[in-house]
Parts: C-alpha cells; structure tokens; sequence
C-alpha cells in the first residue's frame, strides 16, 4: 500500500472510531446529548481522524522497514482527543461543574499505554501495568454504563448491552490502532 493510501485508510479509520465512540457517549447523555459543529466535528472527529492518519503513517514506515521519526510524538497523539474537546465553548466549566468531558483523558491515556503492552516491546513489567490498567479503562467503559445513565441503559436491556459493547470495544480498538508506533521494524 502507498503512502497516501495508508495516510488515508487511517484516516478513515479514525474517524468512523470517533463517529462511533460520539455515539457511545451521546448515548450515554441520552437527550441531553448536544451534537455541534465544533465540538462534535472539531473537537472530536477532527483529532482522531489526524490521529488515525499518524497511524496510518506510522504503519507505512513500518512496513516498508522506515525509521520512524518521532516516535514519541506519534506514539502520544491520542492524548490530542482528550484534550481538544475541552477547548469547546463551555466545555472546561462544564468539566468543573459536572466532570462531563473527565474521561476523555483517561481513554487517551488507556489508549497509549495499551497500545505500548500490544506493541510487545519493554520491559514485560512495563507492558503487563499498562495492559492491566487498560483493559480496566475498557471494561470500565462499558460498565459505567448504567451507573451514568440509570435503568434507561441497563445491561440486561439490548440497548444497554450495545452501548456497553461499543464502549469497551472502542477502548479496545484504539489501544490497538495506538500499539503501530511502539512496533518495530517489519
């Protein structure tokens, strides 16, 4: 695959991951849920598709046995979408009144060190903490479910159980998408 093909199948990849982890939180906040243009499309889909294109990237120079420069960096990029949807319009007093908008770090943060533990590079300790600490980010977010949304999204109801399946699924899903730039070499 080329460059720009990689660039833009991970693009694409990230943002229908955002488009879908919108839905795991929009369904969660129930009608409360408030979809705008920045803070929807710049604050949450626009990170995640330049992040998913950095992977892309990322996996590119990868295959076709490239060094890969700055890897940290790269490495880090989720941290933008736990970031940027804070700089929304009344997002910041929002997160100090409520604490609506507090988990989008801690998923970034599961994200990079679960992609670290999946990448298989480190110290076994190392990778075995985070991979512990990020699995229990997932399966927080799908059992956090009712706790934030009360019996309307139950986990004995089908809807619950899906909004608790793409919720962990998605922690799941950008932990591995985050491993590309900790991998070696091909």
């Amino acid at each position: 695959m080329s460059q720009p093909a990689a660039i833009a199948v991970g693009s694409l990849a990230g943002l229908t991951w955002a488009a879908g982890f919108r839905e795991y939180m929009a369904a969660m906040a129930g009608p409360d849920s408030k979809v705008s243009w920045y803070g929807t499309f710049v604050g949450v889909l626009l990170p995640a598709t330049a992040v998913g294109g950095l992977f892309g990237w990322a996996e590119h120079r990868r295959r076709s046995n490239q060094p890969l420069p700055h890897r940290g960096a790269i490495a880090a990029a989720p941290m933008v979408m736990g970031v940027l949807p804070l700089t929304a319009p009344g997002a910041l007093e929002t997160l100090r009144t409520t604490g609506q908008g507090s988990a989008a770090g801690g998923v970034a943060l599961a994200a990079i060190g679960g992609g670290y533990a999946l990448a298989g590079r480190g110290p076994s300790w190392s990778r075995i903490t985070t991979g512990v600490l990020a699995a229990a980010v997932a399966a927080a977010a799908g059992a956090s479910v009712p706790t934030v949304s009360g019996k309307r999204l139950a986990l004995n109801t089908p809807r619950g159980a899906l909004t608790a399946v793409l919720g962990t699924g998605s922690v799941l899903i950008l932990a591995i998408a985050a491993s590309l730039p900790f991998r070696g070499r091909d």
